[in-house]
């Protein structure tokens, strides 16, 4: 699954510029009073002011180079960017999919993601650099079921869970890019957040252009 772009809502669009723009160094594709998009490798992360969903936040995720994740933790701590702890360590190795994550919040609370895929394979290079983040991999879809969201997706989509999933977390597509279905019985991982239903819209490339709101959720999936 090619994950083209994603827009999410936030209040503060100020704050979230000087993040990503002056400090993780990621050019803005567009940007107005009420809208910024930031591109990040092949991907775009879009940003939409919003007066009237407060505190919106979100879990998505970069894939980076693979062979680059301690540069990547350097690169961002050198920003001066806290890194959240998992059981006490900076990196989250997950041993089924073989990845190694690092997790951070930007200034509207929004839970990033660096994840490295030891599937992949390793590009030669030195220093990390924003050229190091590849694409947007990850994008969390908050579920009241997930079993029903996941089967309406596979269905629609023809795309396969990846590796496993169940009532509590499920993650549709491939290691380019997932769909991590998630109860709200539960925070979003690398956070103390509770996973919480905010709009957002998503943008697949899949060679068929079509939009659809999914189900009865503020969701909106285009393909292009």
């Amino acid at each position: 699954m090619k994950i083209q772009e994603i827009k999410l809502l936030a209040n503060d669009l100020d704050n979230l510029v000087d993040f990503y723009n002056r400090i993780l160094e990621l050019p803005i594709v567009e940007h107005s009073s009420i809208y910024v998009s930031f591109q990040i490798g092949s991907s775009k992360l879009v940003f939409e002011l919003s007066e009237e969903v407060v505190n919106p936040y979100y879990h998505f995720a970069f894939n980076i180079t693979e062979s680059k994740k301690d540069l990547a933790l350097n690169w961002l701590k050198a920003k001066g960017i806290h890194i959240n702890l998992i059981n006490g360590e900076e990196f989250y190795f997950s041993e089924s999919w073989n990845s190694t994550s690092i997790f951070f919040y930007d200034p509207t609370g929004n839970i990033v993601e660096l994840i490295a895929r030891h599937n992949t394979k390793n590009r030669l290079g030195h220093d990390f650099s924003t050229d190091d983040l590849l694409n947007i991999s990850e994008i969390g879809i908050p579920a009241l079921d997930v079993i029903n969201l996941s089967e309406y997706l596979l269905h629609q989509y023809k795309e396969q869970i990846y590796i496993s999933g169940n009532s509590m977390f499920t993650p549709i597509g491939d290691e380019e890019g997932l769909l991590i279905l998630s109860s709200l019985d539960r925070n979003w991982l690398g956070s103390n957040k509770k996973v919480e239903i905010f709009p957002l819209e998503i943008v697949i490339a899949d060679g068929k252009e079509d939009s659809m709101q999914i189900l009865n959720y503020p969701y909106i999936i285009r393909n292009i």
